[in-house]
């Protein structure tokens, strides 16, 4: 392309078969490259002879071809800098008015996502000190754990501590590994246990965001103490029981971590939990806990459940393991 500028250049003019002619490449190349320059608009038909083409300077075609362009960019950027003032301006009318009511009460309801996820970006951006998350269930959608990945990784490089609980079956997720990796490089401890007490996100000691019953979108935001202080509580002793959460398979965590779920199985069958509700409180399917069973009845001796109750209660197996652990 420089090449057949420089021949054209040191001409009036030349047509199009006289720089194929000159050039020291094939057809197709030099072909490529005239296209090119009439784009770049240095070469330029020849006015009253079209077939001719004449060199212009590079500062005219910038003129030409770039000035439009510059000028939309200079306008977008004013346009830009005028709608981020105004957010700017409208951020305080915001604060004293649409937050203020989450702020003063110390129950609200937030009764949809997007309220909610507003509701933890802002929480998020305002903590300082430390972050609980206890993630009851199974593995979470895609697009809902990316964006968990990025507002977490965002907390940390901040500076912010966070400790995080994920239930039993979430280990065996491969993009839950990968999000768990990512937050443990950046400094945040996070722990696996059999059963979860609730979804629970707490921010700073001060203020905690519990799920709604019957209404799994929501959730409801808390700022009475008291009630802080009772969750927090629950969250340390549920962390005290749970266990790295690992990142790869290690041959006797995995091994403790089956004997913690048989544990709970039988505690929650003792309790007279059906198996679908078992299977949901410890977020397995309902497969799998019947997998589990099978290896507790196996284990005991019974023929069947109703057997298992009596050697269990009777027989105080389950007390010994719990004495054993």
């Amino acid at each position: 392309m420089v090449t057949l500028y420089a021949l054209a250049a040191a001409r009036e003019s030349v047509s199009r078969n006289e720089l194929l002619q000159l050039a020291a490449a094939s057809p197709d190349e030099a072909g490529q490259a005239i296209d090119r320059l009439l784009q770049l608009k240095v070469l330029t038909g020849k006015p009253g002879d079209p077939v001719r083409l004449v060199p212009v300077a590079p500062a005219t075609a910038f003129t030409q071809l770039l000035l439009p362009a510059i000028r939309e960019l200079r306008e977008r950027q004013t346009t830009i800098n005028e709608v981020s003032a105004q957010l700017v301006d409208l951020l305080p009318v915001y604060e004293k008015s649409v937050m203020k009511d989450v702020r003063e009460h110390s129950l609200h309801r937030l009764d949809n996502v997007d309220a909610v996820r507003l509701t933890v970006s802002e929480l998020s951006a305002r903590a300082t000190r430390e972050i609980l998350v206890s993630q009851p269930g199974g593995p979470r959608p895609d697009p809902v754990l990316k964006e968990a990945t990025d507002r977490a990784v965002g907390v940390l490089e901040r500076g912010v501590s966070t400790r995080t609980l994920h239930q039993y079956t979430a280990q065996f997720h491969q993009p839950t590994v990968d999000h768990v990796s990512l937050l443990v490089e950046h400094g945040a401890e996070v722990r696996v246990v059999t059963q979860v007490f609730m979804q629970l996100i707490v921010f700073d000691r001060e203020v905690a965001l519990v799920e709604l019953v019957g209404n799994p979108k929501g959730a409801l935001l808390i700022r009475d103490p008291s009630v802080v202080h009772f969750l927090i509580g629950a969250f340390e002793r549920a962390w005290e029981k749970a266990l790295p959460f690992p990142l790869a398979y290690e041959r006797e965590q995995m091994l403790f971590s089956s004997e913690e779920m048989k544990t709970a199985i039988v505690e929650l069958l003792i309790e007279g939990y059906d198996d679908k509700v078992v299977a949901k409180r410890l977020g397995i399917s309902l497969r799998t806990f019947q997998r589990h069973l099978a290896a507790v009845l196996r284990r005991i001796g019974a023929h069947n459940r109703l057997h298992a109750g009596y050697l269990l209660r009777d027989l105080g197996i389950l007390h010994e393991k719990r004495a054993q652990q």
